[in-house]
Parts: C-alpha cells; structure tokens; sequence
C-alpha cells in the first residue's frame, strides 16, 4: 500500500525541509518545494492528501495559492503557515470561504510537536 502524499511549499528551504521530515515521520510522502509554479505542477501531477504551506512568498503568495487551489477544485486538507500572524486568520478565513478545508494554522517558529497532530489527524491517525 502506498503512502499518502504530502506536498510543502515555503520559500525557505529550511523550514520546508523541517516539515518535510515531520510528514515522512509520520507517514507520508513528501514533495517540497520553495517555488509556487512547482507548487501547482506538483499538485496538479499527482493529487496530494495533505498540503502545509505558506503564505508570504514571493511571485505566487499563500492568498493567491488558495484562490488557485479553489479554482482547481483541490479538496486536499490544508495546513497554512506564516511567520506573520495577522495573515493566518485572514487566508484561513478566505479559504474556507472558497470551499477549501484548512485544518489547521501555524506561526512560524514552530516545533515538531506542533506540526505532528495536524498531520496525524490528517492521515486518520492518533498519537
């Protein structure tokens, strides 16, 4: 049985990275990348069951990202990070309106433990 797959994208290749571990940790596999185009193939390419991204990135933000997901009909769950808190509720919000399911939000920094519920809760499992 394959695993579900996990797609990151942050412009910060270390955070990325970061979450990218957690996720195979937990049981996924993983696709990360720092560019929202790669972002969009790699959704489009094969349907991820999770998706943990950012929001303020350059070329393509989170808010644009969303807009694009929705429009896609991509019913993934989604985890949203920043490191700038006033923008979480207000995408989370925008997300949900356009039908996506937000399943969780994280200021960055966070830590492994924070990241590891949401996953979790995501491939049905418990800790």
């Amino acid at each position: 049985m394959s695993k579900p797959l996990l797609v990151v994208v942050d412009d910060e290749p270390d955070i990325a990275a970061f979450v990218g571990d957690v996720g195979e940790y937990v049981g996924f596999d993983v696709v990360t990348t720092n560019s929202s185009r790669k972002f969009q193939q790699a959704c489009l390419s094969t349907p991820p069951a999770a998706i943990f991204m950012d929001i303020v990135m350059p070329y393509i933000d989170g808010i644009e990202l969303i807009g694009w997901l929705s429009e896609q009909k991509i019913s993934t769950p989604i985890i949203i990070m920043s490191g700038y808190d006033g923008y979480i509720g207000m995408t989370e919000l925008l997300g949900e309106k356009q039908g996506l399911t937000i399943v969780g939000t994280l200021t960055k920094p966070f830590r492994i433990d924070d990241i590891e519920p949401l996953l979790l809760k995501i491939i049905g499992q418990k800790k």
